[in-house]
This record gives C-alpha cells, structure tokens and sequence, in this order.
C-alpha cells in the first residue's frame, strides 16, 4: 500500500494564493474536509476564512511553511471532523504535535479552566506554537470584534456560549502569555492594538 498523504485528492481549484506546495496543498484539503461550510459564532464566516487568515498573517511574517500548514490546520480537530491518528497519518509528526498543542481539551467543561489549559500547552509546547497561535488570536479578536459591530449582545453571546467579557479575558490573558512568552514576537502590537480597539455591542 502506498503512502497515504500521497492518495489524499488534490484541494479544489480556488485555493488561496499562498497554497503553492504539496504540503500545503494536503494540509488546506484537510481544513475543507473538516470544516466544510461550518460558520465561526463570532463573526459567522466560515471557518475555512479564519484558518486561512492565520496562515497568511504566518506567511506575511516570513515564517515556513510547516508552520503555515499548522495554521491551515490548528482548528481541524478542536472545531472540525478531523481526527489527530487522521492528522498524523496525512502530515507527519511534527506538524500534527503542533496541532495538537493547539487543540483545547473540550472535556475541561469550565471555560476559563479549559482556555487556562489551553495557554499552559501552548507555553510549553515552545515558540513555534506561540507562533500560530499569537496569529490565531489576532484573527479571532479581529472575528470578535466584526461579530461586535454586526449583532446585539445577547446573540453573539448565545452564539459563542460565553460572555464576550469572559472571551476578551481569555484574549487578554494569551496576549500576556505570548508577550511573556516571546517578547520579539511581530504580532504583539498588532495584538495590543486589537486588544485596545475592542468595544461592546449595542444593548
């Protein structure tokens, strides 16, 4: 039997620009696979804009493509059908260990224990992860902020499940994390200035 990360079908046609190796190509035909046309609760665009926003905002810094085919894929298996043996199988070890560093333990039923959880593995994990998921903050507050300026609060709310004050802690608490982290990280002030610019919603 042949190597099955060569048998997966190649991504659709209209794929972003920055998909131009076969790495990326299987992890972005993994993020349509297993996000479909699943909608975000913040901003209700799909999941597929959020995955590919981080990777670019991880392209546009220069990084490598490994790190950009983790970006494409940190979602897969916390918000997606993929599965980690699925993952492994498709993009090797190392960029599924990432992945997973970045997936949340859903079993942690108490938000701010689980989003705790969450930065402390990410943490160790190392700079690479921090990385991505620096990126994908940036995105989600930025998601955050656009579901803010489109809804009331309370449909937002009900939407993410949380209170956007509980989910702007979380961000504020990962910003100070990466900050610690990884204070020459390049999306700091973009995280700060995000952070700052955030409102609430209308009553």
């Amino acid at each position: 039997m042949g190597d099955a990360r060569s048998q997966r079908p190649r991504s659709p046609r209209s794929v972003p620009s920055l998909i131009d190796s076969a790495l990326l190509e299987r992890a972005y035909a993994i993020a349509v696979e297993a996000h479909g046309s699943q909608r975000r609760a913040t901003d209700q665009r799909l999941f597929l804009e959020h995955v590919v926003e981080v990777a670019v905002l991880l392209h546009d810094a220069g990084l490598d493509e490994e790190l950009i085919a983790v970006a494409l894929l940190h979602d897969a298996i916390e918000r997606g059908t993929a599965t980690e043996a699925g993952v492994r199988a498709e993009m090797g070890d190392d960029i599924c260990s990432l992945v997973i560093a970045l997936t949340e333990d859903r079993s942690i039923e108490s938000f701010d224990e689980r989003k705790q959880g969450l930065r402390d593995q990410v943490r160790a994990a190392g700079p690479r992860a921090i990385a991505v998921f620096a990126a994908d903050k940036l995105s989600d507050i930025r998601g955050l902020q656009r579901g803010i300026d489109a809804s009331t609060r309370e449909s937002i709310e009900a939407r993410m499940g949380t209170t956007i004050a509980a989910m702007a802690g979380h961000y504020q608490e990962s910003v100070q994390m990466i900050e610690a982290s990884d204070p020459s990280s390049c999306f700091i002030a973009a995280l700060r200035r995000q952070l700052r610019s955030l409102t609430t919603p209308p009553k």
